[in-house]
């Protein structure tokens, strides 16, 4: 997790002057006119035709803009179309292996057993309720107190996916007609996703800090990050190609790991805005063991995060990307590298410094900077800890030893 930035003015404008020479952006004036279209959606439509500042925002606004854009649509066009509010329900459900894996968290025990009871008829009743609303001749209704199977659930779940696809699709395939995400990925000249993840010269998943994720292309193939929606597409297709909401990310991350979470909902950090490197910090907490060795084993201890600010909100945001990106369980297999840091801080006391310095110096090109990145193993400032991966975490581990202070870091 960590700040990379503002995106620079160059990428926005490139950004804004590929959608408004779209097609997406010459169907707006086309879906605002057509009088076929029902009333309350076509009202979407007329409504970023003639707001051209509220549409560019959307393109290229901040997050907090962003934000603004899903609470007008939350308490205005669901409200206009009652539709949608029954399809945010049925999203928030999650996918259905998310279902089951939350009813069957405690099925080893007996008090186990009766939660998965317990949840299962939630669910069936949360299923019969949607249905209710959207279809009641859907599927029939499950006996009240029969048990319920899963193969049912699944059977509604998979009936009311089905009909709010077949529901929404219209109105939702002309929004991303506008937002077209497909088109921005197949895009080469002059820009594209490849062009964007490029530019942005984001070098390592910023979820994770773990994970390369450069960008290269040329005759011979090419690769580049998985663009991660912030806030989930599914549920704001709108903000499809909103060049804040496009998060170059690796895949364990991204699809893995995040999936189709609402961050909107459930805050959680965002690379581009809203907080600095040093509001949380890497820490080793040894076990309670009498520890004998100079450096401790990797067995004496694990590494925890630690929130530094004092903002709650921010802590908030904080704490639910540590759970989310496995923060503290993944960090933790990397322990072998805290502890070479560990041995490094012991090792490259001043004199032995000095005697590098003495060695290499400036007649082998070597000023202090590059010493410091040489013997940290990773760049030696803050601010470049988007280079490379773990970067963030080592920096951390070393500014809890003496070698920052020999380092002057």
């Amino acid at each position: 997790m960590i700040f990379i930035g503002s995106i620079p003015e160059s990428i926005l404008d490139s950004h804004w002057t590929y959608f408004t020479a779209s097609d997406g952006y010459a169907k707006i004036n086309s879906f605002a006119e057509d009088e076929g279209i029902e009333e309350s959606q076509r009202n979407y439509f007329i409504r970023l035709r003639d707001n051209p500042d509220i549409l560019k925002s959307i393109v290229v606004g901040r997050p907090h803009e962003l934000k603004i854009e899903i609470e007008h649509y939350q308490t205005n066009i669901i409200n206009e179309i009652a539709l949608l509010s029954q399809y945010q329900s049925f999203l928030a459900l999650g996918t259905f292996d998310q279902i089951c894996e939350r009813i069957n968290r405690k099925a080893e025990s007996f008090v186990g057993k009766v939660e998965v009871l317990r949840r299962k008829n939630e669910y069936r009743d949360t299923l019969v309720g949607l249905k209710t609303e959207l279809n009641p001749a859907l599927f029939p209704n499950p006996n009240a107190g029969a048990k319920i199977p899963i193969n049912l659930l699944k059977s509604m779940f998979s009936a009311l996916k089905g009909q709010f696809t077949e529901s929404v699709k219209d109105f939702y395939s002309k929004i991303y007609t506008i937002f077209n995400y497909d088109a921005l990925i197949e895009a080469k000249e002059p820009w594209g996703a490849y062009k964007l993840t490029n530019e942005l010269n984001v070098n390592v998943c910023p979820y994770c800090n773990r994970n390369y994720i450069n960008t290269s292309y040329n005759d011979h193939g090419k690769t580049r990050p998985e663009l991660d929606h912030f806030f989930p597409k599914s549920k704001y297709p709108f903000l499809s190609i909103s060049i804040y909401n496009l998060i170059p990310s690796c895949h364990i991350c991204n699809s893995s790991l995040k999936g189709a979470k609402d961050f909107y909902l459930e805050p959680h950090l965002h690379p581009f805005m809203e907080f600095k490197n040093d509001d949380f910090q890497f820490e080793i907490k040894y076990s309670e063991d009498v520890i004998e060795e100079i450096v401790a084993d990797v067995d004496s201890f694990e590494i925890v995060v630690t929130t530094l600010t004092e903002d709650a909100d921010l802590k908030t945001s904080i704490d639910n990307s540590c759970k989310t990106f496995l923060i503290k369980e993944l960090y933790n297999l990397h322990k072998d590298v805290a502890q070479e840091l560990l041995f490094k801080s012991v090792y490259y006391n001043e004199t032995k410094i000095d005697e590098l310095k003495s060695i290499l110096g400036d007649q082998a090109g070597i000023d202090d900077n590059f010493l410091k990145r040489v013997i940290i193993g990773t760049y030696a400032d803050s601010g470049s800890i988007g280079k490379r991966s773990l970067s963030k975490y080592s920096y951390d581990i070393i500014s809890k030893t003496d070698l920052k202070r020999t380092l002057d870091l």
